[in-house]
């Protein structure tokens, strides 16, 4: 799990403005519809907690019998009224 933050205005540094971001990671085994419900349930918290202004869940599979280029995909999704950027890896 990743918290990034950078100021916006180099003069002002973390006195100004900042971004904020959070990446969760997480790998498939077995059921990915159930790490994804579980990752989206604890990026959105975390980035509400962190008063980030983007938040990403990375999910990478590792189940043998899955081919590569079912493995990468993006989509955006809604979590408790955070949006996450959800990447297949």
């Amino acid at each position: 799990d990743l918290f990034i933050e950078w100021p916006l205005d180099s003069a002002q540094g973390y006195h100004g403005p900042v971004q904020r971001v959070v990446i969760e990671l997480k790998l498939v085994r077995k059921a990915p519809e159930a790490t994804e419900q579980q990752g989206l349930r604890q990026t959105a918290a975390y980035a509400r907690h962190v008063g980030a202004d983007e938040a990403h869940l990375v999910l990478f599979d590792r189940r043998p019998d899955t081919p590569w280029d079912a493995r990468i995909w993006q989509r955006e999704a809604v979590q408790d009224g955070v949006p996450v950027s959800v990447w297949g890896a």
